[in-house]
């Protein structure tokens, strides 16, 4: 591995690592929270037989289909979702082999692989939703209304201005 502004064959100096620095670090503290919060959720979701991440996509082709799409593309759903569209794809795998979610081609281009809300994925998404909810309820106990708020505006925001 290569450091910026150092020659191969230098060794790079322990001193210049900073415990302080390193323990601050916003993505290790981000991917911490988010597998706590990603556990309560999944525990939560766990009766009606999907995950957190499972739920989304659910929610977002059921979302789709109140505007009138009743398919999106992988590409358009792995946007909404903030995916890479190989991570969609490997993530809709067991929803489409247990019948939640259905597999087609667009219309207009054959080549564009779609995906749509099965009935099943329809009424399993119905029932995770007071799941779902209670989780939310959770969180929200936990960190207090105008906390959760301020998270969420902050995610939000982070999420726009961080996008690559």
């Amino acid at each position: 591995m290569s450091i910026p502004g150092m020659k191969a064959d230098e060794a790079p100096e322990e001193s210049n690592i900073d415990m302080r620095e390193v323990q601050g670090c916003t993505c290790t503290r981000l991917r911490s929270t988010t597998r706590s919060v990603t556990q309560l959720y999944d525990h939560l979701l766990g009766p009606a037989g999907i995950t957190v991440g499972q739920f989304g996509i659910l929610a977002r082709l059921y979302g789709a289909g109140l505007r009138g799409r009743t398919a999106l593309s992988i590409g358009a759903l792995a946007d909404q979702l903030g995916m890479d569209p190989t991570n969609l794809t490997r993530n809709l795998k067991p929803l489409i082999a247990a019948g939640l979610v259905q597999d087609g081609r667009d219309a207009n281009d054959r080549r564009v692989r779609t995906v749509s809300l099965a009935a099943i994925g329809r009424n399993r998404l119905t029932e995770a939703m007071p799941l779902w909810r209670e989780a939310q309820r959770r969180i929200e106990a936990a960190l207090g209304v105008e906390a959760m708020l301020a998270l969420n505006g902050l995610l939000d925001l982070s999420s726009v201005k961080l996008r690559m």
